[in-house]
């Protein structure tokens, strides 16, 4: 009796937490290959198209091999006058005080910017944060959508063998504040290093292959060097039957310089760059990608939304930017606002193309995959949908990326009609 009671009371207060995203509403296949239409294998840009965008990619990528640091100081100031003291909160739960941003400010070394300005790469997957410590900070948890796993401190993961320009280190070394080719922030020293000329002369007029695998480690071998995700990009020394053979930093010597290493990789692993944009391999990319953990800022070595949306595109040759708002910006824009749900979709369905149409609601950005019984289908990483509760906001998380309608969750009890995908949405971004 007690059990029947017990099982009772969870029922009734926690019906949103014991639903699966399996058992929410509209459900679509979570195939990526079921919505291929009949000329699947026809390029989706032209091979000179294609090229022209990855040779404008490829500049975006070695960007910070050349000219000056272009961030400002008052970028590299901007989390102490957006966090401050009593406002934001630690991995306890229990507000950032004043002491801890003057320790982290005299840590930051404010006054050496931009006295190294000299190129460097990453030698091993790290992350950019806002502050020169591994320590979260995070609005109140008080707040829905707020606290874990937002944590305000995280700005983006960085693949290894990214191009870096370095400003300087912090007043201890353990970080420097350094940009690539999509954001600037502070990075763990242990996973950068210098290049000289000598490297980026080697290094940069290669051609270039790019990882189509998800989380796979790259060995020389018994030697473990890094792990890769889609989306990774390495000079391609040699074209073998089986394999292809990358250059790879491996590690620095005593003067802090970046050691470079022939490895082996293959063919289903890495491809040559770019690889042609296809249906069929844009649906093998998202195959990969298929359930993978949210990651807010690349946390974890996981993807947030316009991470998956960013790392989606690169393959093909097309470079975005890192965060949604300015991937919205990043091709032809068709507002969506002011329409009705069913006009929304006719609009998509009609302007849009699959999987070279992204659409945007403020903080998420979603591909367009095509369609299901006449519904658009998106495929994104998303944390959840909005709830209201006698006018207290929640969240009905997800926490992964998954392939769904816009009205996804339409039929969970509580769902906030304004928080559903397809009342947010404001516009759609053709990127071809």
């Amino acid at each position: 009796m007690k059990f029947i009671v017990g099982l009772l009371l969870i029922l009734c207060f926690c019906p949103l937490k014991a639903l699966a995203f399996e058992k929410l509403t509209p459900k679509v296949s979570q195939n990526p290959f079921y919505y291929l239409k009949s000329d699947y294998a026809m390029p989706l840009l032209s091979k000179d198209e294609q090229n022209n965008r990855a040779s404008g990619a490829k500049d975006r990528f070695f960007l910070p091999w050349s000219g000056d640091f272009r961030h400002s100081k008052d970028d590299l100031l901007w989390p102490f006058n957006a966090y401050l003291p009593g406002k934001v909160y630690g991995e306890n739960e229990r507000p950032r005080e004043k002491r801890w941003f003057d320790e982290i400010y005299s840590k930051a070394h404010i006054e050496a910017f931009k006295d190294i300005n000299a190129p460097g790469i990453t030698i091993a997957e790290g992350s950019l944060r806002a502050f020169p410590t591994h320590d979260p900070i995070f609005l109140s948890p008080e707040l829905s959508g707020e606290g874990y796993p937002f944590d305000y401190g995280q700005v983006s993961r960085v693949n290894p063998g990214e191009p870096i320009r370095i400003s300087h280190f912090s007043r201890d070394n353990s970080f420097a504040y350094v940009e690539t080719s999509f954001a600037a922030g502070w990075i763990d020293s242990r996973k950068i290093a210098y290049v000289n000329e000598g490297f980026i002369d080697r290094y940069m007029p290669l051609p270039l292959a790019v990882i189509v695998k998800d989380d796979k480690a790259v060995s020389k071998g018994n030697l473990f060097i890094f792990n890769v995700k889609i989306g990774s990009l390495f000079p391609l020394n040699e074209e073998l039957l089986y394999d292809l053979e990358l250059l790879v930093p491996t590690g620095k010597d005593e003067a802090g310089l970046a050691t470079l290493e022939a490895v082996r990789l293959p063919r289903d692993f890495a491809k040559r760059w770019p690889i042609e944009f296809s249906q069929w391999n844009a649906a093998s990319l998202i195959d990969e990608m298929m359930g993978e953990t949210y990651g807010w800022g690349g946390m974890y070595g996981k993807r947030d939304c316009s991470a998956t949306t960013r790392d989606f595109f690169l393959p093909f040759g097309i470079w975005l930017p890192r965060n949604s708002s300015a991937q919205a910006k990043s091709g032809t824009f068709i507002s969506l606002e002011g329409l009705t749900p069913l006009q929304k979709e006719k609009a998509i369905k009609e302007g849009g193309t699959p999987f070279a149409s992204i659409l945007y609601k403020p903080g998420h950005v979603m591909l367009y995959a095509g369609s299901y019984r006449g519904r658009v289908v998106v495929f994104h990483n998303l944390w959840g949908l909005r709830t209201k509760s006698k006018g207290v906001e929640g969240r009905y998380v997800i926490g992964r990326s998954v392939l769904s309608t816009l009205d996804v969750g339409k039929d969970l009890p509580g769902i906030d009609p304004d928080g559903l995908l397809i009342n947010a949405i404001t516009g759609m971004t053709n990127l071809l």
